[in-house]
């Protein structure tokens, strides 16, 4: 059994790095302590080690774990069944200096926010999960980094993503639209792809930023006009199925056009209000509620 009468040396162990961005972002690195305390303790007794994991690593930040996978009695399954993927996660975690990471989202957000005039507030957690997202957000200024997730391959490839989940924060904190139609989230994500593209100008393609390949980008424009006819049936429509056919990657309307549609309908109406309004005009978007942008746009 594992002393319940912690060391100095074990008490630190159980701290993650914690990184203060001025920006107000907190970022959490609980990948380094889930894989410290896998090392030290995959040979432990399966009751000792479960209850050393539920005590570090659930319990402190429950409502990143029950936002994610679950309850508590989940999290430790996940991770003692997980000590086998313990070499595998050892080496991917090599190709990862988290705090480099950390200081990347941190200088995108003051970026964004001398360039917009607005500032990210909120909780980043960076940690292992069982891989159901890359990168998202769990609401309430909770964002999450899944490690686990076969998409996150390289720190570029996560802050490449950084402006693009920084704009939803920025909107969480700015915006008092309350709307819950499909027309909010087709918006909300055509507009962090849009701030995504003015943030890297040029350093990453639209279909990089969208997700998609270029032949799938190619055929969305192609299919402009059938997707806006579609768009326009349903995107005052509250039925969870049809939201999740504008927002989920794995929904599609035909094999050929990519999941998630809504981030390419929402890119092309922010684009055309923005053209409409003005270069600047991109700043009121953060505080005008979707319908009104999609109104203001013309499309």
């Amino acid at each position: 059994m594992i002393n319940h009468v912690f060391s100095f040396t074990l008490l630190l162990q159980l701290l993650p790095f914690l990184f203060y961005g001025q920006s107000g972002l907190r970022i959490y690195d609980l990948s380094s302590l889930q894989l410290r305390l896998m090392k030290n303790y995959q040979k432990a007794d399966s009751i000792s080690r479960s209850i050393l994991f539920k005590d570090s690593i659930y319990t402190p930040y429950h409502v990143l774990w029950d936002g994610y996978m679950g309850n508590g009695d989940e999290f430790v399954k996940w991770t003692n069944e997980n000590l086998r993927r313990l070499p595998d996660m050892l080496t991917t975690s090599k190709e990862f200096n988290v705090e480099d990471l950390s200081k990347n989202l941190v200088n995108i957000a003051a970026d964004l926010e001398r360039q917009t005039g607005f500032k990210a507030k909120g909780n980043w957690y960076i940690f292992y999960g069982p891989a159901w997202t890359d990168l998202g957000s769990l609401g309430s200024r909770a964002m999450i980094i899944d490690l686990s997730h076969k998409s996150n391959s390289s720190c570029e490839r996560i802050s490449r993503m950084f402006p693009h989940e920084l704009c939803h924060q920025i909107m969480e904190e700015s915006n008092l639209d309350k709307d819950t139609t499909a027309i909010s989230s087709i918006i909300g994500e055509g507009f962090a792809v849009w701030m995504s593209m003015y943030y890297w100008k040029g350093k990453y393609s639209l279909a990089e930023l969208l997700g998609y390949t270029e032949e799938e980008l190619q055929l969305c424009d192609k299919n402009q006009e059938a997707l806006k006819t579609i768009y326009l049936k349903y995107r005052y429509s509250s039925d969870p199925a049809v939201i999740d056919l504008f927002r989920d990657r794995s929904s599609k309307l035909n094999e050929k056009l990519p999941g998630a549609i809504g981030y390419y309908i929402g890119y092309r109406i922010v684009e055309a209000c923005i053209s409409k309004h003005g270069d600047n005009s991109f700043r009121d978007l953060f505080a005008k509620s979707s319908r009104d942008i999609a109104e203001q746009s013309g499309y």
